[in-house]
């Protein structure tokens, strides 16, 4: 028995236990389909199944549903656990993005940091910060960089909550 890929996703999608139960299955499918085209080809796909010895095609729907399950596993549930890892590990403490720091009127600064040691005056090495800051608060970040304490790794002008992400360099101008 030959059966191409889209046979296969039919089956899957109107598997049952057993052959009989498939096959009814399809065959109430075919009643509610009105394109000439996919009434035959189910019609094709429910031939190639009732060729088939019953045990046989039971164990083969099994199969076909387990192909199409650790296909589905192994793609979207397997990228969703990947991502949240991912986003785990670049969690921001601090000030929240839509908290109430960025509106004030003296905050003038948002900035992400990494904490590169544990003489920082924030957190531990290795955990990353937003803050809305002040004037003085920038000077005394930059300050704290320059003793190797943390890394700014972002900065934004903010002007009325409204922020405005500092341009990159490229290489070329750099």
């Amino acid at each position: 028995m030959r059966i191409t890929e889209n046979e296969l996703k039919i089956i899957y999608q109107y598997s049952a236990e057993n052959k009989v139960e498939t096959l009814n299955r399809l065959e109430k499918v075919i009643s509610e389909i009105k394109e000439e085209t996919t009434k035959n080809f189910i019609k094709n796909t429910i031939e190639k199944l009732q060729k088939t010895a019953e045990p046989e095609c039971s164990n083969f729907i099994k199969n076909v549903k387990k192909y199409f399950l650790n296909k589905k596993d192994n793609s979207i549930h397997q990228k969703l656990a990947e991502a949240r890892i991912k986003s785990s590990s670049a969690i921001l403490l601090g000030h929240d993005l839509m908290g109430e720091e960025r509106f004030m009127k003296e905050a003038h600064h948002m900035i992400t940091l990494e904490v590169l040691n544990d003489n920082s005056p924030v957190g531990h090495k290795g955990e990353r910060y937003r803050f809305f800051l002040s004037d003085e608060g920038y000077k005394n970040a930059k300050i704290s960089e320059q003793r190797g304490e943390i890394k700014i790794k972002s900065h934004a002008s903010v002007f009325c909550g409204k922020l405005y992400p500092d341009k990159k360099l490229s290489d070329r101008n750099r």
